[in-house]
């Protein structure tokens, strides 16, 4: 299988993947055949890219770091925390379990015991399997912020082990990451559906108030870990002191364990910034053109050590897999290879000793059009590689 954006989704293609709704109830089957009606719908559910079957693609593979069953309940979680916020059912809740409407608790019980569910799972996936990934969110197109969410979690947990930080910080840091913007939930439910360059000023304002937003909301709940707190809230500052919303600057040190955060900005919260600003680079949530990964990762490096720590910097380059199986690429550069310099193909295998060397399943040569058998080549070894991520071929 491999991407294909859904622009040039045409009828009659196969999906290699299925697809879910905001709820993970399956919409479209591995191995659907797609109707018009199918890829209209696909386009207005916002998708950027889907995978389909395609000769020469058969026996390419991609698996997910954690499984559907993890983002399915961080999905749950993420609703739930929306409905407490928004309406009267969660007004209901907490008449139903006895909690004064006064106190105004930061989140019901139901809702925290869905998150430590989604927590744990995350958690446990990650550290069983871990392998560099790269996520673009395209399971729920219908709801960016439960995407982005649980993308920008599972990419804090990549980086904090990375970092081999212990099981409970892990949680810590996970849970800090799914809550990130919950203060948007807070202020305005459709302001994360806004982009950014489409903001009116007071959405802009309101914008700059969630970080304290969810961190207010958290810590009138006197069971939230105040390294949550202090994680969500600091989670858009900068090393330079020019974020906010307290303009604090950061210590540069790696985000050990006994790390010292008081009067710096939170080691979680460092770990959450590059987590989140990758997500948003290629999800379209900084600019109107969406980022590659490539693109995404040498931005994130532009923007340190000014922006970002640097150790968590170079972690977040060792993990995200900005080539990942399925992905489309041209050979642009090649010291061993340099007869396929100009030909398309599909990574078929991911170098886990070099994230830039994979093998490359060529179906296209150098004037685009299609060879007659498709050609494996290992590029494990080829230092001059350098390849362009491509959504279609």
């Amino acid at each position: 299988m491999r991407q294909i954006g859904v622009n040039n989704l045409k009828p009659g293609m196969v999906l290699g993947r299925p697809i879910y709704d905001q709820n993970y109830r399956k919409l479209l089957a591995e191995g659907t055949k797609i109707d018009p009606l199918s890829v209209q719908r696909i386009r207005e559910m916002g998708f950027y890219y889907v995978y389909i079957l395609e000769s020469g693609t058969e026996s390419i593979q991609v698996e997910d770091l954690i499984g559907i069953e993890a983002r399915k309940v961080s999905s749950q979680a993420l609703n739930q925390i929306a409905l407490f916020d928004t309406d009267t059912v969660a007004r209901d809740r907490m008449r139903r379990t006895g909690i004064s409407q006064e106190r105004e608790p930061g989140l019901d019980l139901e809702t925290k015991r869905t998150v430590n569910r989604a927590i744990k799972l995350m958690v446990n996936d990650v550290t069983r399997v871990r392998r560099p990934v790269y996520f673009p969110g395209v399971h729920l197109a219908d709801n960016q912020i439960i995407n982005h969410s649980t993308n920008v979690a599972i990419l804090s947990l990549l980086i904090g082990l990375g970092f081999t930080l212990e099981r409970d910080d892990m949680m810590l840091l996970a849970k800090a990451a799914l809550y990130h913007d919950l203060g948007k939930l807070r202020l305005d439910p459709d302001l994360a559906s806004v982009h950014p360059l489409d903001r009116t000023e007071a959405q802009r304002d309101m914008y700059l108030m969630h970080p304290q937003m969810g961190a207010i909301l958290l810590e009138r709940d006197p069971t939230i870990n105040i390294h949550i707190t202090m994680a969500v809230l600091q989670h858009h500052e900068k090393q330079d002191g020019s974020g906010f919303p307290s303009g604090m600057k950061g210590s540069g040190e790696m985000p050990k364990a006994n790390r010292e955060s008081r009067g710096t900005i939170h080691r979680f919260a460092e770990i959450i910034a590059v987590a989140d600003y990758f997500d948003n680079l290629v999800s379209g949530k900084i600019e109107r053109e969406l980022f590659t990964p490539i693109e995404a990762v040498e931005e994130i490096v532009r923007r340190t050590p000014s922006w970002f720590n640097e150790h968590i910097t170079q972690m977040a380059m060792s993990v995200i897999n900005t080539l990942p199986e399925g992905s489309n690429v041209e050979i642009l550069e090649s010291s061993t290879h340099y007869e396929y310099v100009g030909y398309r193909g599909v990574v078929s295998k991911v170098n886990p000793e070099n994230l830039n060397r994979p093998t490359v399943t060529l179906l296209y040569d150098k004037f685009h059009e299609r060879l007659e058998e498709p050609v494996a080549v290992d590029f494990a070894d080829d230092y001059r590689l350098k390849v362009d991520f491509l959504y279609d071929l």
